[in-house]
């Protein structure tokens, strides 16, 4: 039992940068798929409700589905935004970690022709991320415990608590980080992979995938063979030396290297979106606890410690929206044996209080701040927030600071009453549920069997509550990247239409039909990023016919709908997908050309 403890146990720290880089990653996700809002999860896109029910799983629901209009899609994103910022801050943790994930399931089921592998394990780690204790460390919600309202400066009972969290969800979610890799290398069964070892040097010859880096070094083959090797074997390498009881922490470290490894070569090589910085974030909350004492083990920082440690914040007794933002601040920016002190205790500094109308802070000489300079000498102490401080300390943010400073301490009833309300005081539980760890080895049994029925072989034979169980809880994952083999043919679509007039015109302005184009050495540059790359290349591949008709009807509207005469209307297009196809042998790619669909905007230019 004490070498299961020591494996799948999560060190609070590691759970805390897990919440805060998952967070970011969700506010970082919504801003870019903002960018094209209407388009894709709108009536008025490339998927119209309508439409999206022919296609999508009956068990995939979507509230985002429940509206079809801009405003609905507004509302939602922005509500998802709050949560996660209330996730980032450590803000009621528990309720912002579950209205993330149902948000965020919701979003992906609304349109899944844009979806990635990336998605997959972003929504996956949400989901896992509701059965962890998020808000422990370095969060709004260990700050404003129980025990903090009577004494700032006691000791919860969980304050310094060194054991890593145990748990059946930690145990489930240890194995469902390293099947992202342990299940993606069984379904490498290609010659690419486990014979010929030229998959690497396919992977960066996708001119609609390859960065400048990955582009330029498809020009060396040979040292391509080692590195398909290489990935291949830290896929299958990596998980053992994680899940290692022996030789702990460093072979746990090792492994955890050697699977971030991956992730930096693919962001250099390939656009594949956020996909490699989800990968760190499932990656980091592995990191085991003794990484974390090493860091803080160091001269430099032992004394930079103390130093930190010696700065004691003053605050008015009978201002309790003021002790509350003294424990916040604490919380994110200095070590928790700091001291927040009552300012009447001492006459000196009650006296520069009253003087003022100012919290006092003094640094590690005993220097005393006060006002936005107090909050400057703050953010100055941890190295994430330096940048801020330094914005802080521009003379016209100085300013700008000390008149809101001065507007909060000239309206501290208000305040203290919205923080009453919004940041009460609340008990910080630990300890696993009966009911969380009865749902936690159910979903385990539930990922597990979903990603073992979908091994070569096994293939139709899943249980139907597996299932149905895995697609209503949105954690169905399939990891078949670049498996059992990579692709082989870069592509772009090609849309040529025709007007009412009888004029040739190109309707995706990014591409064209005449003669003279050349095509460019990477085609990235084709597309308006990689959420329009997935899409175009469902557009090709989905076997429904429904995704290539929404499209259709989407690019008329898009061509109708702005002010045109009447000859000047988009009568027709067809959609031509253009492929090359990568070789071995450093000839020239060939290239081939195929009409996947022909669509009609007026119904008098419908085939006959």
């Amino acid at each position: 039992m004490h070498y299961v403890r020591r494996v799948f146990s999560l060190d609070l720290r590691s759970i805390a940068l897990f919440r805060i880089m998952l967070a970011l990653l969700l506010l970082a996700d919504l801003a870019l798929r903002s960018l094209d809002l209407s388009v894709f999860y709108t009536d008025d896109g490339v998927l119209p409700r309508h439409q999206w029910l022919k296609i999508t799983h009956q068990w995939h629901w979507s509230i985002h589905a429940a509206n079809g209009e801009l405003w609905w899609q507004v509302l939602l994103f922005l509500i998802a935004a709050g949560f996660a910022l209330a996730l980032l801050f450590g803000y009621r943790s528990k309720l912002a970690a579950v209205a993330s994930f149902v948000l965020l399931a919701s979003l992906l089921n609304r349109n899944g022709l844009l979806l990635q592998g990336g998605d997959n394990l972003l929504v996956v780690m949400s989901f896992w991320a509701m059965f962890l204790p998020l808000g422990a460390r370095y969060s709004i919600d260990s700050a404003l415990q129980t025990v903090h309202r009577d004494n700032p400066n006691a000791v919860p009972a969980n304050a310094f608590r060194e054991q890593p969290y145990f748990s059946v969800a930690t145990i489930a979610i240890v194995f469902q980080i390293l099947y992202l890799y342990t299940f993606t290398a069984f379904l490498k069964t290609g010659d690419a992979w486990i014979s010929r070892f030229d998959a690497a040097y396919y992977a960066v010859n996708l001119q609609h995938f390859a960065t400048p880096i990955g582009h330029w070094i498809s020009q060396y083959p040979l040292l391509l063979k080692p590195a398909t090797f290489y990935v291949l074997a830290v896929e299958f390498i990596g998980p053992l030396l994680v899940l290692s009881p022996f030789y702990w922490p460093r072979l746990r470290i090792v492994g955890l290297l050697l699977l971030a490894s991956l992730h930096a070569a693919f962001i250099l090589m390939l656009h594949i979106g956020l996909f490699p910085l989800i990968d760190f974030m499932a990656l980091s909350l592995l990191i085991p606890g003794s990484a974390w004492v090493w860091l803080r083990s160091t001269k430099r920082q032992q004394a930079r410690h103390q130093q930190q440690s010696a700065i004691i914040i003053y605050y008015d007794e009978d201002c309790g929206f003021c002790l509350k933002t003294c424990l916040i601040l604490r919380s994110f920016l200095l070590p928790q044996d700091c001291k927040i002190l009552k300012a009447q205790n001492f006459p000196e500094i009650h006296a520069i209080m009253e003087r003022e109308n100012s919290w006092v802070v003094t640094d590690a000489v005993g220097k005393p701040h006060i006002h936005w300079h107090a909050m400057v000498l703050l953010f100055r102490q941890r190295w994430p927030f330096r940048i801020l401080a330094w914005i802080m300390s521009f003379p016209p943010f100085m300013s700008l600071g000390n008149r809101i400073y001065r507007w909060v301490a000239d309206n501290r009833g208000l305040m203290g009453t919205l923080s009453e309300r919004a940041l009460p005081f609340r008990s910080l539980k630990l300890q696993p549920t009966i009911i969380g760890s009865l749902l936690a080895a159910l979903f385990f049994y539930v990922v597990t069997a979903f990603n073992v029925y979908g091994m070569p072989g096994l293939r139709g034979q899943m249980p139907e509550h597996v299932n149905y169980l895995a697609r209503a809880f949105r954690i169905d994952q399939r990891w078949d990247m670049f498996a059992p083999y990579p692709l082989t043919t870069s592509s772009y679509l090609l849309i040529p239409g025709q007007l009412r007039n009888g004029e040739q015109v190109d309707v995706y302005p990014l591409t064209s039909s005449l003669p003279d184009w050349q095509v460019p050495e990477r085609f990235y540059s084709l597309y308006e990023g990689y959420r329009w790359r997935k899409y175009l290349g469902r557009v090709d591949g989905h076997r429904n016919n429904a995704v290539r008709e929404a499209f259709g009807s989407y690019l008329c509207k898009s061509w109708n709908n702005q002010p045109r005469s009447r000859d000047t209307q988009l009568a027709t297009l067809e959609i031509f997908v253009v492929k090359f196809k990568t070789n071995t042998q450093g000839l020239e790619k060939k290239e081939s050309r195929r009409r996947i669909w022909r669509h009609w905007c007026y119904p008098e230019f419908a085939d006959p």
